[in-house]
């Protein structure tokens, strides 16, 4: 693998993968930006976020300062950007097959994204129904986060027959 291929790869490729993995990135840094505030908020740099004023359903600041949300250790919104950051490396890694891209690379980048979506289905499914209090910044980036998962999905089911193929050799 030669930079200047991978380089190249990245910027000029337009196989349905790649265009694949571009999809994903967009989606990656838009929910970056948005759990960038949620960030903030359970870091205490922001003490409120913007919020739907219908305080009975929305409620941004109750249900990033829950136990739930600080479960691991740390801020969910952290790791979250974690993952996008994760996924976004994954994406890029290797360039294209011309320039050298495994297909591990996109196994593991659907391990990630499911991983991640698979969290973001259990976020809503607390704020909905445990909570019973809505972030609109979290489902916002649950949204996106699957939608990443099910955009990628194509290009590593192409990748994971590649990869079983190969071995039947």
């Amino acid at each position: 693998m030669k930079a200047a291929e991978i380089r190249d790869a990245l910027r000029k490729d337009h196989s349905e993968g790649m265009d694949r993995r571009r999809q994903l990135m967009l989606l990656s840094a838009i929910g970056m930006a948005d759990f960038n505030l949620v960030s903030l908020l359970q870091s205490g740099v922001v003490r409120r976020l913007p919020d739907i004023p219908y305080p009975e359903v929305f409620d941004t600041l109750a249900v990033n300062t829950s136990k739930a949300a600080f479960k691991m250790g740390l801020p969910d919104a952290v790791v979250s950007n974690l993952l996008f950051s994760v996924k976004m490396a994954l994406a890029t890694a290797g360039g294209s097959e011309k320039s050298g891209r495994k297909p591990v690379f996109d196994l593991l980048l659907g391990a990630v994204s499911m991983g991640h979506a698979m969290g973001a289905v259990k976020m809503t499914y607390r704020m909905f129904f445990k909570q019973k209090k809505i972030c609109i910044y979290c489902l916002t980036g649950a949204a996106l986060i699957v939608s990443s998962a099910a955009v990628i999905a194509p290009t590593v089911m192409g990748s994971a027959k590649k990869m079983l193929s190969s071995s039947d050799e």
